[in-house]
């Protein structure tokens, strides 16, 4: 009897420690060293989240971020099944502290329950959404480089190259929310690529010694493309993380001498 007594207190404690992590939040600052980036966005910063699904975000989060934001990323996920849309609403308003445009892409629990509501309030919030688009983002001195946004590959069709017919080949950021879209691009796509941001995975949300139904989270650079890959801000089904964060991100550009 004394040994389930303790197996069930270990097993509460454990539950505690889960719930404690898939609502710590944490800030990964990351920068992007690049010669190509042009002179004209050299420490242009980044807020990508992603994969907020249930979460509301924490206003003393964002207040942690002391550096200036000139683009906020939503990578998908913004809300799945049976998320009310004022708490939607709520988070777009929180991320309008920094008076920048939001752009949007698609993920997958956002096509699940009335897509065309969640439509309907991201325009009423000016939130710019691509989905097999391109947005051209023109620094002070003219420069420009490509934002280019996936539709999720789950429910719509992921087509970069629909999103960079007749666009001009310069620096280009791909937003998608599945990794796996980009590794399913031709080759040669994947080269014209300068950096990729990514969710969807949640870095497997619950990894034990290290195993976990995806890969973590991660930074890291193939030949010549950035890869982010988010374990994402919020969880699916149950409020629960381990081995995992739940994270947010802020990417300055730096021009690489």
């Amino acid at each position: 009897m004394i040994y389930l007594l303790i197996l069930g207190i270990c097993l509460l404690i454990v539950i505690i420690y889960m719930v404690y992590l898939a609502h710590h939040d944490t800030i990964d600052y990351q920068t992007v060293m690049d010669e190509e980036i042009p002179s004209g966005f050299d420490l242009f910063r980044i807020f990508f989240i992603s994969d907020i699904h249930r979460r509301g975000l924490k206003q003393t989060t964002l207040n942690k971020i002391y550096q200036h934001i000139d683009l906020i990323i939503i990578g998908g996920d913004l809300k799945e099944k049976g998320v009310p849309l004022e708490r939607v609403r709520t988070n777009l308003e929180m991320l309008k502290k920094w008076n920048k445009p939001i752009y949007f892409i698609w993920g997958n629990n956002d096509y699940e329950e009335d897509p065309e509501a969640l439509y309907q309030l991201l325009i009423k919030e000016n939130v710019i959404i691509l989905a097999n688009e391109t947005k051209s983002i023109v620094a002070g001195n003219g420069e420009s480089f490509n934002l280019v946004g996936l539709d999720c590959c789950r429910y719509k069709e992921a087509r970069f190259d629909l999103a960079m017919k007749d666009v001009e080949d310069k620096y280009t950021i791909l937003v998608t929310h599945a990794p796996s879209a980009f590794y399913d691009m031709p080759e040669s796509e994947q080269e014209d690529t300068h950096l990729v941001l990514a969710g969807h995975t949640h870095g497997g949300q619950i990894r034990i010694f290290g195993f976990g139904l995806y890969e973590s989270g991660s930074f890291k650079k193939e030949g010549k493309t950035s890869i982010l890959v988010s374990e994402g801000y919020g969880y699916t089904r149950l409020p629960f993380r381990l081995g995992t964060k739940s994270e947010c991100h802020v990417i300055t550009f730096k021009q690489k001498a």
